[in-house]
């Protein structure tokens, strides 16, 4: 485990911006709920990105919530995930998005800026560009994060939202350039 890491986690503040707290309130416990309703689903999936909308959309509620009560009921991580993107335009960032809603203290949402700090540590060796994530690259993810999480105290969610904000503070250039070593 990176210290150096550790110590930039303890010391960057917990940031969720208005649009997102409201999102948490809106959406509701969906773990209590045991499912995810095509509108809870949607709302969640246009916040994490919107741009394969008229995916999400092909589903009907049906799927939503027969697929999610499938997903959040498996005790196995991978089955979880890989059922998740059974949804159609649903890919492993957008599956741990309706999983970090589920249950904010198990699952951080893969995303290529927290890959990318990940990588630069030496913590993930595989796909320098964070992008194209694969289902051991998101078991890798989880438990990196968790580690971290369980290291610092704090939620799978405030780990991963803390990394996020410190490449984000720390970017330079494209966000898609592919790292160096």
């Amino acid at each position: 485990m990176s210290k150096g890491l550790i110590e930039k986690i303890k010391l960057t503040p917990d940031f969720e911006d208005g649009k997102t707290h409201q999102l948490f309130e809106k959406i509701g416990d969906i773990k209590e709920q045991g499912f995810v309703t095509k509108e809870q689903a949607i709302q969640i999936l246009k916040w994490k990105s919107p741009r394969p909308l008229r995916h999400y959309e092909t589903n009907s509620d049906k799927d939503f919530r027969e697929i999610s009560k499938l997903a959040f009921e498996s005790k196995e991580e991978k089955v979880r995930m890989h059922i998740l993107t059974a949804l159609n335009g649903v890919n492993y960032p957008a599956a741990s998005a309706i999983l970090m809603f589920y249950d904010r203290t198990q699952y951080p949402i893969i995303d290529i800026r927290v890959w990318k700090q990940l990588y630069k540590a030496g913590l993930i060796t595989t796909n320098a560009r964070g992008q194209g994530f694969r289902l051991k690259e998101w078991e890798k993810y989880l438990e990196i994060i968790r580690a971290f999480a369980k290291s610092t105290n704090l939620t799978a969610r405030q780990v991963e939202k803390r990394l996020f904000d410190i490449d984000k503070n720390e970017q330079v250039g494209n966000l898609y350039k592919t790292p160096k070593k």
